[in-house]
C-alpha cells in the first residue's frame, strides 16, 4: 500500500475538528501521516489542534501567525511537507468513512497511472444530519456514479469536467503528490473554484478513478465560505468559471464532441437578483418563468460572443 499524506488544512472550524480528527484518526488503514494546520484562526481551532499534535500519526502542527487569504496556500504548504506518495486533503468540517483510505489507496494501486481517485460524496449539515448524495455529475450521465469507474483523464476532462465539477469536494479525493506540487501554483490566485481548475489540471497526467463504495461526508451550511453571494464575488466568481472552462478546452481530445451543458452557470447568475433589478423594472408584465427564458437566452447569447 501506498504511504498517504493526510493535510488538514482549518480555518474556525473549532467545533468540527474533534469529529473530522476522529475520522481520520479511525481509519482502517495503517501507512499515513497527518499534517495539521490552521490558518490563524479567531476560534479556540489552535487548542483543540494542539489537543492532537501528540498523537503518534501527527507529523506536524503548524499554526500560522497571520491569515494566509487563501486556502491553496495552505494546500501548497501542506504539499511541501508531505512525506507520502499520494495525498489526502481531508478539509477540517468534512468527515471520511473509516474504509475511506483503504478503499481509495487499493483503488489508485489498481491500475497503472491513476492521477485521482474519488469516492462518492454524501451532503451533511452543520449538525452531521445526512442530505443525500451530492448528485452534481447525475446532470451529465444519471446512472454512472452507482458504480466503479476507472477513466482516461483527457476522457474524463472531455466529457464530464468540462461541463462541471464532477469532482464536488476535495475530501472525497485521493491524488498523486507530485502532481499536486506541480499545479499548486496554477490556481493560487483562484478564490471560488481553484479546486476544478486543479482537478482538470491532475487528470491531464494520467487516469481518473471513482469508487461508490466509499463515503466522504461534505458539511454544506448557511454560513458556509462557498455560499456567501454579492455582486463583487458574482462578477469575480463567473471570471473564473470562463477561465476554468477554456482550461478544459484547451485538453478536449482531438475528436471527441459533446455539447456543453453550462446552463447552470446561467441560472446561478439569474438567482442573484441585484444583477437584475433594472430588467425587471422594464419587464414587470412578463411572469417568471418567461423573464427566467429570455434572461436564459439572452445569457447565452452573451457567453457565446
Amino acid at each position: 500500500m501506498p504511504f498517504v499524506s493526510v493535510i488538514v488544512p482549518n480555518y474556525n472550524h473549532a467545533r468540527f475538528l474533534p469529529e473530522r480528527l476522529n475520522s481520520v484518526f479511525q481509519q482502517d488503514f495503517d501507512n499515513y501521516e497527518v499534517i495539521l494546520l490552521d490558518d490563524k484562526s479567531t476560534d479556540n481551532s489552535a487548542d483543540v489542534l494542539a489537543s492532537y499534535a501528540s498523537h503518534p500519526r501527527v507529523s506536524h502542527l503548524i499554526l500560522n501567525e497571520s491569515n494566509s487569504g487563501s486556502p491553496f496556500v495552505q494546500w501548497q504548504k501542506g504539499l511541501e511537507l508531505a512525506k507520502g506518495e499520494y495525498i489526502w486533503l481531508a478539509e477540517s468540517d468534512d468527515v471520511a468513512a473509516p474504509d475511506f483510505l483503504s478503499t481509495l489507496s487499493a483503488c489508485v494501486q489498481s491500475e497503472h497511472d491513476i492521477a485521482i481517485a474519488f469516492a462518492r460524496s454524501y451532503r451533511i449539515d452543520e449538525h452531521g444530519n445526512n442530505q443525500g448524495f451530492n448528485a452534481w455529475g447525475e446532470v451529465i450521465e444519471p446512472l454512472r456514479w452507482n458504480k466503479p469507474f476507472v477513466n482516461k483523464g483527457d476522457n474524463e476532462i472531455a466529457h464530464f469536467l468540462i461541463h462541471r465539477n464532477t469532482i464536488p469536494n476535495a475530501s472525497a479525493v485521493l491524488f498523486r503528490k507530485d502532481l499536486g506540487l506541480q499545479h499548486i501554483t496554477d490556481i493560487m490566485n483562484y478564490r471560488f473554484c481553484g479546486d476544478w481548475l486543479f482537478w482538470i489540471l491532475l487528470a491531464s497526467h494520467g487516469k481518473v478513478a471513482y469508487r461508490p463504495d466509499t463515503f466522504n461526508y461534505f458539511r454544506r451550511y448557511a454560513t458556509a465560505t462557498s455560499l456567501k453571494r454579492d455582486k463583487e464575488r458574482l462578477d469575480a466568481r463567473f471570471a473564473e468559471y470562463n477561465a476554468v472552462v477554456k482550461a478544459a478546452m484547451d485538453r478536449k481530445m482531438p475528436g471527441t464532441s459533446s455539447p456543453l451543458q453550462h446552463d447552470w452557470m446561467i441560472d446561478e447568475w439569474i438567482a442573484n437578483k441585484q444583477h437584475m433589478s433594472v430588467w425587471d423594472f422594464l419587464m414587470p408584465p412578463f411572469s417568471s418563468p418567461l423573464r427566467k427564458r429570455f434572461y436564459k437566452a439572452l445569457f447565452k447569447r452573451l457567453i457565446k460572443r
